[in-house]
């Protein structure tokens, strides 16, 4: 049980990290979860339609900022999709490799749950 709750806090704290990189104070929970719980909606409603999602990530992250970082992690989220995001976010912010490792090292340890409720990068080969 105690190896779960520390795990599940690494996991927060790696995607808080992720989410407030770049920003020079860190936004509220509120804004955390609501930016990143529209991107998982988008990336969700995508995916079910059979649609890329470059085109929507590029629009993303011209805003900069926790949207910015939300899309790109929802869409990290992805397999398929994880090594082309994330080689983009790396090439874009190359001084914030080291949260996108933490947020890569946890993102694939436990079932990313989506809640209606919750919460220039290029994505290689994404149409």
């Amino acid at each position: 049980m105690q190896a779960e709750q520390d795990a599940e806090s690494r996991r927060s704290e790696a995607i808080v990290g992720f989410l407030s990189a770049g920003l020079d104070v860190p936004p509220s929970r509120a804004v955390i979860v609501s930016a990143l719980g529209e991107a998982r909606r988008v990336v969700r409603g995508r995916r079910e339609l059979g649609l890329g999602i470059g085109e929507w990530l590029d629009g993303e992250v011209r805003l900069r900022g926790v949207r910015e970082n939300a899309a790109v992690l929802a869409v990290l989220e992805v397999p398929e999709w994880r090594d082309g995001a994330a080689g983009g976010y790396r090439g874009a912010h190359p001084e914030r490799a080291g949260v996108l490792e933490a947020v890569l090292a946890v993102i694939g340890q436990a079932p990313v749950v989506h809640r209606p409720c919750v919460v220039g990068v290029r994505l290689e080969g994404a149409r």
